[in-house]
């Protein structure tokens, strides 16, 4: 039986993949291929198959080989060929992986470092609390530095890697091309996902960096999932294009060094497609007053933000006004909040106060 680990990296759709094939379990089941189910958020993301193979807690996950042999036994029974498993997770562990499991290969993407950037702060901001405009310090993608360091400690034959470009995939589509792979004929399938993990708008990103300051979980969760959802996604570059043009020959001298030194399907039709890549129209990112205050009228009208929530983040806000960058938006935040929600939670307050005595 193949045993086959996809690794993502991240920035690579594995989110899409994982969705699809948890998805389409029973129709991969019947090509042979057993894909261990999985749920997804509201987004579409997960873990993937990381509680498949490796138990514990965050921080401390280590590899289990009862909960492997128990996914080898199910392949087995479903009368499967090959047993796929996917995680971001597993690329930090690939070594560890390969040791116990000699007989894996992995399976990953690679993606142009310069793309990866204004994507990566897109994700930074969205879900790991960063509060900077977007500044690249560096003309070196960390993920190829690493994943060329785990194919020379595990070894080139036991790596599946290809390009993560629309433009090269089988029929531009990720999923079709990650079949291609897994040497399973697409033809006769669905192969769209829809949207997974969206990216955020240029007005989102700016609404959420402010917010990123302060400590309010429950509105970060709500905020996330409204704005993912606010504005609309179009083709721009936080780059200036002198810095896009300087950062692009960095990337390109790096990625040619790992595609002369690795085998990657396609590499010289994905060199070539780099190369081509052009700025999108720069913007700055600027938020005007008004326009903060309308998109959270906006999210506030539509339910997408509790009123009680923001009346607290308020208050945390209100704390830390001399702190804050573009203080004046505390204000906004007063403005939007009618006067009931004040009464209510002030008596709210007072009622738990006199219950604590």
């Amino acid at each position: 039986m193949k045993i086959i680990f996809h690794f993502g990296p991240p920035k690579t759709g594995t989110s899409a993949i994982q969705k699809w094939c948890s998805l389409n379990h029973e129709w991969l089941k019947n090509q042979g291929v057993y894909y261990p189910q999985h749920a997804v958020d509201v987004n579409g993301v997960s873990s993937g198959n990381l509680r498949k193979v490796f138990e514990g807690e965050k921080g401390s996950f280590h590899f289990s080989k009862a909960l492997y042999e128990s996914e080898v036994a199910r392949a087995r029974k479903a009368d499967c060929h090959t047993l796929l498993f996917s995680s971001e997770f597993f690329f930090k562990n690939i070594e560890m992986i390969a040791d116990t499991v000699p007989e894996a290969t992995f399976i990953g993407y690679i993606r142009f470092g310069l793309e990866i950037l204004q994507s990566s702060y897109n994700q930074a901001v969205k879900r790991h609390g960063k509060t900077t405009k977007f500044s690249p310090n560096s003309g070196s993608n960390s993920t190829l530095n690493t994943l060329s360091i785990k194919i020379q400690a595990v070894g080139e034959s036991r790596f599946i890697l290809r390009p993560y470009s629309t433009a090269i995939f089988k029929n531009n589509s990720l999923i079709a091309d990650f079949l291609e792979a897994l040497h399973i004929d697409n033809a006769h399938v669905n192969t769209t996902v829809g949207n997974v993990n969206s990216s955020y708008s240029l007005e989102s990103i700016e609404v959420k960096r402010w917010f990123n300051q302060l400590e309010s979980e429950a509105l970060q969760v709500q905020l996330d999932l409204a704005l993912q959802s606010y504005g609309k996604r179009e083709k721009i570059s936080l780059f200036s294009d002198d810095k896009f043009e300087a950062f692009k020959s960095m990337y390109l001298n790096q990625l040619k060094r790992f595609l002369n030194a690795h085998t990657v399907a396609k590499s010289e039709e994905f060199y070539a497609e780099c190369r081509t890549l052009q700025n999108l129209p720069s913007r700055e990112q600027e938020l005007s007053l008004s326009q903060f205050e309308k998109i959270l009228r906006t999210l506030v009208r539509q339910k997408k933000i509790s009123l009680l929530t923001l009346y607290k983040t308020y208050q945390i806000a209100l704390e830390r006004k001399e702190q804050l960058e573009q203080p004046e938006r505390v204000a906004v935040l007063k403005k939007i909040l009618p006067i009931w929600v004040v009464i209510v939670e002030k008596l709210r307050r007072r009622c738990f106060s006199s219950n604590e005595v």
